[in-house]
């Protein structure tokens, strides 16, 4: 190992997360892993993470049964990474992610062992433009750490295909955001293909779906594109509350979005043009009244469960005003945990496009997100036996041999309403 390497201790004796140049070699009794390029984020332009809930999912579970497996009872189990800083940085999300997940602990606990190494990139919007807002690797862990404690995401039933399946543009592209009551989704197509004669889904695809899912209402935030009616007709209400890609929503939209929200029974489907700007924003204040969930850590959990999401002065927006959204659901201003700190302010251009909107981002996102999404699913990280030599010398598994080729196979590539299985699509979390 070189001096550049870094190595931080999970469980004492068994399992390490190290970053260095090269997988180390010649280590007695150790197995070593890397998914530096089998679990990778599919950017929408400059940013790099953090990795989705799935590939959370895929790597806690494999990893436990890594850990638990007989065959490395004697093993110590490193965790590779590259000194790439978005690849670091992932990998350390990961690896508190398992910890909060697999071993119970707090995420201030998972991320304590990584405070005492090198500095990691802090996560950026998916914005084309210059970004001041930090999203560190603790606001992810503390929103995930959140979403655990409120029910919205539980490792033992997430659904792994129904995710991968419906978060694509050909088969949705939705995510639950609050489960069971708010769910954010890309806006509907009038026609059942694109100018680029790309799959997407019209109103009469989504409202049997919607249907199966409780939803019994939608929100539009972007421009009219589609014919609401469409969505009525099918027993599906329908909203408009248009305002600027880009923007942060004004005093009259919070208000009409939280009272729709509010007074519908059941699950409400939100959707600008890319379903991740203003849609996040918006969810984002309906999460803070009624969940006093920290702006910040919001940020992290939506972007585990909907890439991409909250843009720009979006961010900075949701950061100030927490202890507003706080007091407008019950009156009590202190935390229920401590605050990370934010720095809000905001750059002369995003101050701009906080007013006057960024002309043409949803349009780049969808592009980003359609090329992104050509390629096949995350695959797992196989279980593999130890090597039998004398020595009992390491196995070290490079990033192409270290994780199964081929793909978690979605049920139906192309799919609709109408041809897919019934499947557990209430809770995919």
């Amino acid at each position: 190992m070189n001096g550049q390497s870094q190595i931080v201790e999970i469980i004492p004796s068994k399992l390490y997360w190290i970053s260095d140049r090269a997988p180390p070699r010649n280590q007695s009794k150790s197995y070593y892993f890397c998914i530096d390029n089998d679990l990778v984020y599919q950017p929408f332009s400059n940013d790099f993470g953090p990795l989705n809930i799935g590939m959370t999912y895929k790597f806690c579970t494999e990893l436990e049964k890594l850990i638990q497996s007989n065959a490395y009872s004697g093993y110590r189990i490193y965790h590779y990474t590259s000194l790439n800083p978005a690849k670091r940085a992932n990998a350390a999300y990961l690896m508190g992610a398992f910890q909060i997940l697999i071993l119970g602990r707090t995420s201030l606990e998972a991320w304590q062992p990584f405070t005492v190494i090198p500095p990691f990139a802090d996560f950026r919007d998916a914005g084309y433009g210059s970004c001041t807002y930090k999203c560190t690797i603790l606001h992810c862990l503390r929103g995930l750490e959140k979403g655990v404690e409120l029910g919205w995401f539980n490792l033992k039933t997430f659904n792994i295909r129904d995710y991968e399946f419906y978060e694509k543009v050909e088969n949705g592209d939705w995510n639950w955001i609050i489960p069971g009551k708010l769910l954010a989704f890309a806006s509907p197509s009038p026609t059942s293909n694109d100018t680029e004669g790309f799959k997407v889904w019209t109103p009469e695809d989504y409202a049997p779906l919607f249907h199966k899912l409780g939803v019994g209402a939608v929100i539009r935030l972007n421009n009219k594109t589609y014919d609401a009616e469409k969505f009525v007709r099918l027993g599906i209400k329908h909203y408009d509350l248009y305002f600027l890609d880009g923007s942060c929503p004004s005093e009259s939209i919070i208000s009409d979005f939280l009272r729709i929200v509010e007074n519908e029974p059941g699950a409400v489907a939100v959707h600008c043009k890319a379903g991740l700007g203003r849609t996040g924003t918006l969810i984002g204040i309906y999460a803070m009244k009624h969940y006093r969930f920290p702006a910040a850590d919001f940020i992290g959990w939506i972007r585990l469960c909907r890439p991409g999401s909250v843009l720009g002065p979006q961010q900075q927006f949701l950061c100030d005003r927490e202890q507003e959204f706080f007091r407008m659901g019950n009156g009590n201003v202190k935390a229920l945990r401590p605050i990370v700190k934010v720095d809000t302010r905001m750059s002369p251009e995003e101050k701009y496009i906080s007013t006057h909107g960024d002309n043409g981002q949803a349009e780049r996102l969808i592009s980003a997100k359609k090329t992104n999404q050509s390629g096949p699913n995350t695959p797992l990280i196989p279980e593999k036996s130890p090597p039998r030599t004398s020595t009992s010398r390491n196995q070290s598994v490079s990033p192409a041999s270290s994780v199964k080729k081929g793909k978690t196979k979605s049920p139906i590539r192309y799919g609709t309403p109408n041809n897919i299985r019934s499947p557990n699509v209430k809770r995919y979390y």
